[in-house]
């Protein structure tokens, strides 16, 4: 019974849609043309025929039929129907105009400007315009007026123009180089839109030869008027740079979750081939049309179609794909850790596996929804004419698809590619992110308004301002059915309400070809619930499982899992390190330490004793890496913990040679030079485990190896430790340091610094202080090992006696 009651509410919902939009459709638009009777090829057949009129036909012409508006007309009767019976304005001429079919004829490889023929038809089939192009710098008979208004009126009669209708014609003259023009402008009587606004229709004689006709119309307020649609067309051009504001948004999260292993990019560039190829097939259908009046430097009419769609393709369908995929991809990452099923119906789709409940209900919830969205938009509309709020009809015949034979197929084609970019940035990319770090109330809110702003409602209402409010009712809708169903069901309302708008023109219409482009969409629209419709009541449920990071992310992913391990164990490496002041205990420091890896095997250690002496450790653990890095933070913790209970050399080696030999079970070399210094007695207590006995350099330049030697830590359970004592004089500096330091190769070589070059570095900068000496090692270092990576940690500590 359930089941049952779902079929039949969203069903209603979706005829009883259709239906109000269908009815409310010419509320909204008051000046939509009532008697669309021809097609496109029809208006092509028409305006051929009469072209004979004027001139004769040309061999193999370049013929370009397009839907035309004129949205300032519209406004302007609009704004004239608060005075005026509309339906007196929609049944005059100026009613005609609003809309119409335009047929423009080119000579073999003309340019785009100098068009041979072309004629303006109401959708009714009535011809508004009829013109011949003569070149100004053409020659001419000098004309006669009286027997130019005698043709005049003839021509006029000929073409279906009551003269009754008309006042008398006023003549204006144009001198040319080589003739004179001639127009006589006829002025409507009935005067619908006030004496200070005469309209009528106009016929030209270029020389003696006549031109055509067309519409004039004198309006002061012409500059206002068009001043006050410039809103409009601002935001239909910002609307083409949009993707390339998001792009790099969407790159950004989008290479991070990359790098991190969490996506893939085969469904992505599923998604990228969908908007892109169904945008370049619109681009193939309509260029040619949609490129009218258009200049692309020397290139001849025929041209520019092909120069325009390839532009168009790649600049721009390429951006909404990429930005198509990434937000599939990131967005796809985001709801997998809690939304993943609100992705089944759509993936289902894309995988072609139809045959669940799972698509059938997304799709029935979708179509019901588009239907319901496109009436929602439409009351809307009608509901705020009182405040002065109109959407001009003019704003759907301007988009490409209505200009070829096939409107249906060009809009399905264009929604399809535009849609899926907009609407997966919407609710896939963003939503999800802003709820997460705003929470569900405050983030639906901010992605409405964002998409009401950024992604405007397919009816742009005038005054601009107020598409905030259809953006906002749309937007507001789509948060919800995403929040509360799924992907697909989103997806299909949003791009279906689009695509039912665009529609209705066609579905309105009085010629079954017509009727049929407007049935197309619908359609489409439909599809996924007709593929899906037989299991709509089945118990087969489709799960969404996530299979889309290949191979080489994964191996990506764990490079950079091992780089952050890395990084990690580096920060704490250092944390447990100690920054070293320039002086302890009144004995003069400098020391450095530079890994090899992101984590080294070196520590060192300077601490001051209770009373007065002073400890110096530094030790190495075998090798480089996390696991040297674990046994050295081990082995540095050790010894500062051990120099406060007993600072002896004895105990200090003792206590980390059991630890070593017990906790190191990979047996990872560790070795350590300890020193303590009593600069009172002004003596010197040393022993090393395995590790590279530190030098002496006396005050006056003296170099003194310090001798002392032992097994490794951890080694043995029991360590045979050899410490000597030595006397220091004031001055006196110790330098102690790793087997990095004198194992550093010369580059591209097996030759070592070895302990000669370091006993000369030291007698060389022996006269300098301790920062002077390290410094002067390190330089000597530098210089001959060359810009080679380091192949061992080194540390060096300096110290002068005071």
């Amino acid at each position: 019974m359930n089941q049952w009651r779902f079929l039949i509410a969203w069903m209603l919902t979706a005829l009883l849609g259709l239906a109000v939009a269908a009815w409310v459709f010419p509320h909204a638009f008051e000046f939509y043309p009532r008697d669309w009777s021809i097609t496109r090829q029809q208006a092509v057949e028409i305006a051929r025929a009469r072209f004979s009129e004027l001139g004769e036909a040309v061999e193999n012409p370049y013929v370009v039929a397009e839907l035309t508006d004129n949205i300032a007309l519209e406004k302007l009767l609009h704004e004239s129907s608060a005075t005026v019976d509309p339906e007196a304005l929609r049944a005059s001429p100026l009613g005609d105009r609003t809309a119409g079919w335009r047929v423009t004829v080119y000579e073999p490889g003309a340019p785009p400007n100098q068009w041979t023929y072309r004629a303006s038809l109401s959708l009714g089939g009535k011809l508004n315009s009829l013109e011949l192009r003569v070149p100004p710098e053409a020659a001419g008979e000098s004309p006669d007026p009286t027997a130019v208004r005698r043709r005049t009126d003839e021509f006029l009669d000929r073409a279906g123009f009551d003269l009754a209708g008309f006042d008398e014609p006023t003549l204006r003259r144009t001198d040319r180089l080589a003739r004179t023009d001639l127009s006589f402008q006829y002025r409507d009587r009935q005067a619908l839109l006030g004496e200070e606004i005469p309209y009528g229709v106009e016929v030209t004689f270029a020389g003696d030869r006549l031109t055509g006709f067309r519409p004039w119309m004198e309006n002061p307020g012409q500059r206002e008027l068009v001043r006050s649609l410039q809103p409009i067309t601002l935001l239909t051009n910002a609307w083409f740079l949009v993707p390339y504001l998001l792009f790099p948004w969407a790159a950004f999260f989008f290479l991070r979750r990359y790098h991190a292993g969490e996506i893939g990019v085969r469904r992505g560039m599923q998604v990228f081939g969908v908007v892109f190829v169904a945008g370049a097939l619109t681009l193939f259908l309509t260029a040619k049309s949609a490129t009218e009046g258009q200049y692309l430097g020397g290139l001849g009419r025929a041209l520019v179609p092909w120069a325009w769609g390839f532009q168009i393709a790649v600049l721009w369908f390429s951006a909404l794909g990429l930005i198509a995929a990434l937000s599939w991809s990131v967005g796809e990452a985001r709801c997998r850790e809690r939304w993943g099923q609100k992705l089944a119906a759509f993936d289902a789709l894309f995988q072609c596996r139809w045959s669940n409940a799972t698509v059938g209900r997304s799709a029935l919830r979708g179509l019901a929804a588009a239907t319901a969205g496109a009436a929602l938009l439409l009351v809307v509309l009608v509901a705020l004419r009182p405040l002065g709020v109109w959407s001009g009809l003019s704003l759907m015949f301007g988009p490409w698809w209505h200009h070829v034979s096939w409107s249906g197929i060009t809009l399905i084609l264009f929604t399809v590619g535009v849609g899926l970019y907009a609407e997966l940035f919407a609710w896939l990319f963003l939503l999800p992110f802003a709820v997460r770090h705003l929470g569900l109330r405050w983030g639906a809110l901010a992605v409405a308004v964002f998409v009401a702003v950024v992604f405007w409602p397919p009816l742009l209402p005038n005054p601009a301002g107020w598409f905030l409010v259809f953006g906002l009712v749309r937007a507001g809708a789509l948060v919800v059915l995403f929040l509360r169903y799924d992907l697909l069901t989103t997806l299909l309302a949003g791009i279906g309400s689009t695509m039912l708008l665009a529609a209705l023109p066609f579905l309105l219409a009085d010629h079954p070809f017509l009727q049929l482009q407007g049935a197309l969409p619908l359609v489409a629209v439909a599809l996924p619930l007709l593929v899906s419709i037989r299991h709509l009541r089945s118990d087969r449920e489709f799960i969404y499982r996530y299979d889309d990071v290949p191979a080489h992310v994964r191996r990506i992913a764990e490079r950079e899992r091992q780089r952050v391990e890395l990084e990690t164990a580096r920060r704490i490496q250092s944390s447990i390190l100690p920054e070293l002041p320039p002086q302890i205990a009144g004995v003069e420091i400098a020391y450095c330490y530079l890994p090899a890896t992101e984590v080294g095997g070196d520590f060192y250690d300077v601490l001051a004793l209770e009373d007065g002496r002073l400890a110096v450790a530094v030790g190495d653990v075998a090798g480089h890496g996390v696991s040297s890095g674990l046994i050295m933070a081990m082995a540095k913790s050790a010894l500062a913990l051990q120099v406060t209970v007993n600072p002896e050399v004895d105990e200090v080696f003792g206590t980390l040679n059991r630890l070593v030999y017990q906790s190191a079970r990979l047996r990872l070399l560790t070795t350590l030079c300890y020193v303590l210094v009593d600069r009172r007695k002004h003596e010197l207590t040393y022993a090393s485990a395995g590790h590279i006995a530190p030098y002496r350099i006396e005050a006056g330049g003296r170099v003194e190896g310090l001798i002392s030697s032992s097994y490794p830590l951890g080694v043995r359970a029991d360590l045979d430790l050899y410490s000597r004592t030595m006397p220091l004089a004031v001055g006196d500096r110790l330098f102690l340091f790793s087997d990095g330091v004198v194992e550093a190769r010369r580059e591209d070589t097996d030759e070592l610094f070895g302990f000669e070059r370091l006993a000369e570095s030291l007698k060389r900068h022996a006269a300098e202080d301790p920062a002077g000496l390290r410094d002067g090692v390190l330089g000597d270092l530098r210089q001959f090992a060359g810009t080679g990576p380091r192949e061992d940690d080194q540390t060096i500590v300096v110290l002068r006696i005071p």
